[in-house]
């Protein structure tokens, strides 16, 4: 698949709307990336997943579409990639727990703002524990990848991500610690960025206004104004 053929969309209003795919002649609401980071002489891989434009209001499932994935053995190159594909995606899911990554990231940018050029963002996958291990998440996306990839129910197509495919293959059946699936770094990408998609639902944008947000006030909401002003008990 040539990635380049994926292009943002804009509304009426120029705001952004999603993404359409001419190649596979799809939309996406959203598309988000998956990191994980290089460690100790074991690489580092990326993995792009996008969720297909769908009718919210008919209830049927979401639908996600494995679209690349990269290895790389350094940070920086990790990030530089990152930074290539950053105007196709969304939102980059990783675990910056860590101090060593954050000092990468950090450093990186550092450069990146030095030379004029685009920083990167990542933001931790939800579930962690404070001290940053994803066991948690690793179950919980474990479980809805069975679910949604079962037969009838198939709703989580990687025919791109080949070697996403073939990793989930060497999944031990039963793993007691987050460290088994951590040397798969194919797996753990895919698990930080299609759990992160399962655990926070795709939701419409708002359209309201900004300043609807500036003019509240908590002490004297405006549905107490109008209750003042209508009501008399005479």
């Amino acid at each position: 698949m040539d990635i380049t053929n994926i292009r943002r969309k804009h509304n009426d209003l120029g705001a952004p709307s999603g993404y359409s795919d001419s190649e596979n002649h799809r939309d996406y609401f959203r598309i988000c990336g998956g990191v994980e980071w290089p460690y100790m002489g074991r690489p580092g891989f990326l993995v792009l997943v996008g969720e297909q434009v769908r009718n919210l209001q008919s209830g049927a499932p979401a639908k996600f579409y494995g679209l690349t994935e990269s290895e790389h053995r350094q940070n920086d190159d990790m990030l530089l990639k990152c930074v290539e594909l950053g105007t196709i995606v969304d939102t980059w899911y990783s675990n910056i727990i860590p101090e060593a990554h954050r000092v990468a990231l950090h450093q990186f940018n550092q450069g990146q703002e030095q030379k004029h050029l685009t920083s990167i963002q990542l933001t931790n996958v939800p579930m962690l524990s404070e001290a940053g291990d994803g066991a948690q998440l690793f179950r919980y996306a474990e479980a809805e990848l069975d679910q949604r990839t079962s037969e009838g129910r198939k709703t989580v197509f990687l025919g791109e991500c080949v070697r996403v495919q073939a990793a989930l293959q060497r999944v031990p059946e039963e793993w007691d610690s987050a460290k088994e699936i951590l040397k798969l770094p194919e797996v753990t990408a895919l698990y930080y960025v299609l759990g992160a998609m399962f655990r926070l639902p795709y939701r419409i944008p708002s359209r309201e206004p900004v300043s609807a947000m500036k003019d509240y006030d908590p002490l004297n909401p405006p549905w107490e104004k109008m209750g003042r002003i209508e009501y008399d008990p005479f």
